[in-house]
């Protein structure tokens, strides 16, 4: 396996000052820089960020550069906010489509449903695979179980079944039918409403989910919810509580090494 792998870390306001997208990167750049395998680039619009053996650059200087051609992997945390430049989602889409592979994160997926107000972006939808829609839901933030639905895979090999918190989506559909393998699922309890009101789907809802865009490589993460303060949502809703088990930052570092360019 590559050993050097050219991580891409592109970060943006998913939910104008929702899900706390900056804090996610930073955990997670430096739970990918202890590895050793990945050398880590982060495009981010706030100046302060950083993270541990991270370039940081803005998306307009990236974009202007052409860096992303460099990219064997890109993590994408960035709703319709910030990626709705027409240029620079086709560059995204030339990347994939011509073998970077592609992670999709937890809180970007209706960030380009135009029910909610989004414009369009057929193509990412088509890279992700499992979108919000009209008959998608969540409980409050809670106690799941998850399953590994694919333990021959090479992200899921040696994993086994565990509890974590977190937002569990519900229903969300293959807008495109897109191929996909599910590689790990939770279960949604029907006995537990959430503050809406509304009850579990008692299904097992999918949660690590594998595609392919052309010659890339996809992985849909639907872990991690992570809020910047508490609402109410659920206890633990604006800690990385949902990052603690071992299995979720397995699955996420293994999924970028499987799906990068080799």
């Amino acid at each position: 396996m590559n050993n050097n792998i050219q991580l891409h870390y592109l970060i943006g306001d998913v939910h104008m000052g929702g899900h706390d997208v900056q804090r996610i990167a930073h955990f997670l750049l430096e739970l990918l820089a202890e590895t050793g395998k990945f050398t880590l680039t982060a495009v981010c619009d706030e100046p302060t960020f950083s993270a541990p053996g991270a370039e940081v650059l803005p998306f307009d200087e990236y974009f202007a550069e052409n860096r992303i051609t460099e990219a064997d992997i890109i993590v994408f945390n960035c709703g319709n906010y910030r990626f709705n430049v027409p240029a620079e989602q086709k560059m995204l889409c030339d990347a994939v489509a011509g073998g970077c592979g592609f992670v999709f994160l937890h809180g970007d997926h209706p960030c380009y449903w135009t029910d909610c107000g989004m414009k369009p972006f057929p193509e990412i939808e088509k890279m992700a695979g499992l979108m919000w829609r009209n008959a998608t839901c969540h409980g409050d933030y809670a106690d799941t179980h998850v399953r590994i639905d694919a333990p021959d895979h090479p992200i899921m090999q040696g994993l086994t079944a565990f509890d974590t918190r977190d937002e569990l989506f519900c229903t969300c559909e293959n807008v495109f039918g897109v191929p996909l393998r599910v590689l790990a699922s939770a279960y949604s309890d029907p006995d537990v409403k959430s503050r809406h009101g509304l009850p579990g789907t008692g299904k097992w809802e999918p949660v690590a989910v594998l595609g392919q865009y052309g010659a890339g490589k996809t992985f849909n993460l639907l872990l991690g919810h992570v809020w910047p303060y508490y609402t109410g949502h659920g206890i633990g809703e604006n800690t990385m509580l949902s990052w603690k088990p071992a299995e979720v930052r397995e699955m996420f570092v293994r999924a970028c090494a499987f799906c990068a360019r080799e």
